[in-house]
């Protein structure tokens, strides 16, 4: 082969690497149309992981609105460290598959100091080796799975761990009930969510007379809801997210005539309209409410009320106050991936959202919030609602 026809069919494999490249990047996201981003060097920028499509999209649009509204508080008080701040948006579905395949860009983004996400902690824990190898944060602000910290020092979250959660609730079902039915959802998070749930629940006397996992894809769960109800138990409890918690209590309600006390559901309007008059009377234990009488809770709520006209959920806080604590830490440290790194090991007053306390610092060793309260909730009249 001549030089020239050398040359030729190298230039032709390298253009068909490039449109390769361009279709995965286009397909993996840099939904930076919709965000405050920018690669100028008066902007310093966090990467999100999120599900802005596919079945998780209500989180997606949720925590959307929260990151958003605290990049327009962070920059309004003077940015970090005298720049703007700005996100860079990176659909994942919330699918570890894709999450992985998008953690290199993220990580070879110079302009990147620190990572948000994603939804469900398989798809963060995919994400993270990446991110810990680049010296890069990586925030999981949603992420309460028990081992989402081990993949090194650089995977941090503000997030309460499923034995701390689960414990509070299985405490909250035993104030009311002796035998209950138990179904929890097959993945990873919901086992050890079930396991630090059925721990406790023992610990209390609780008889667990029935329980069963189901398929996160499931569209008719009476075959495990039949003999749950049939166990006779004071009370179900449902382990899982709000979709699915909606069909389960739905298909007690409407198919299977259960009339007793139900648990589970999340804080979502999702939860609360696709279960409509079956979710009243919903019982769970959340970290934070609109009626939240947290001082910086209460300042936050106001400001979410005025961009959105509707009041904030878990999912709302969880991501607004993500984005308030890496800035916050910033402005103690620096603007860069190192000075992220060294506020989570050494600031001990990032404001806190949940619970009844202020401020809060992390676990070093766990490198997650230490313990918080959580507030028992009553779903009344379409609204989630404090009860003691």
């Amino acid at each position: 082969m001549s030089l020239k026809a050398t040359a030729k069919k190298a230039l032709v494999a390298l253009t068909a690497v490039g449109v390769l490249s361009s279709l995965s990047a286009c397909g993996l996201g840099g939904d930076n149309a919709n965000s405050a981003s920018s690669n100028d060097s008066d902007t310093v920028n966090i990467g999100v992981l999120y599900p802005k499509t596919g079945q998780y999209a209500e989180y997606g649009k949720m925590f959307q609105q929260g990151l958003d509204l605290a990049v327009e508080k962070v920059n309004a008080d003077g940015g970090v460290q005298g720049k703007k701040l700005g996100l860079k948006y990176y659909d994942t579905q919330s699918d570890p598959k894709q999450s992985a395949s998008v953690a290199p860009k993220i990580a070879s983004d110079s302009s990147i100091v620190a990572v948000v996400g994603d939804y469900a902690s398989g798809s963060s824990m995919a994400a993270s080796p990446t991110f810990q190898q680049a010296g890069l944060v990586h925030y999981g602000f949603n992420n309460s799975a028990a081992d989402f910290t081990s993949t090194g020092d650089h995977v941090w979250t503000p997030q309460y761990s499923q034995d701390d959660f689960q414990a509070q609730t299985a405490d909250m079902v035993a104030e009311s009930a002796k035998k209950i039915s138990v179904v929890y959802i097959e993945n990873d998070w919901g086992k050890a969510a079930y396991y630090a749930f059925e721990k406790e629940a023992k610990a209390k006397g609780l008889d667990i007379v029935y329980s069963s996992s189901f398929l996160a894809d499931s569209t008719d769960l009476s075959p495990i809801l039949i003999p749950a109800r049939d166990a006779n138990p004071d009370a179900i409890v449902h382990i899982g997210y709000g979709p699915d918690g909606a069909l389960v209590v739905n298909t007690l309600r409407d198919k299977l005539g259960y009339t007793g006390p139900f648990y589970g559901g999340q804080i979502t309007s999702e939860y609360i309209s696709t279960s409509g008059e079956n979710g009243e009377g919903t019982l769970l234990m959340a970290p934070f409410t609109a009626d939240s009488s947290n001082a910086n809770a209460q300042r936050f709520v106001k400001d979410f009320r005025a961009k959105y006209n509707e009041d904030p959920g878990e999912f709302n806080e969880t991501s607004y106050a993500a984005i308030i604590d890496l800035a916050y830490g910033m402005n103690k440290t620096s603007a860069t991936r190192d000075g992220v790194q060294e506020a989570l090991k050494t600031v001990k007053d990032f404001p806190c959202y949940v619970g009844t306390q202020t401020t809060f610092s992390f676990n070093q060793k766990t490198r997650r919030m230490k313990n918080t309260n959580f507030l028992k909730l009553e779903l009344k009249d379409g609204k989630f609602q404090v009860i003691q």
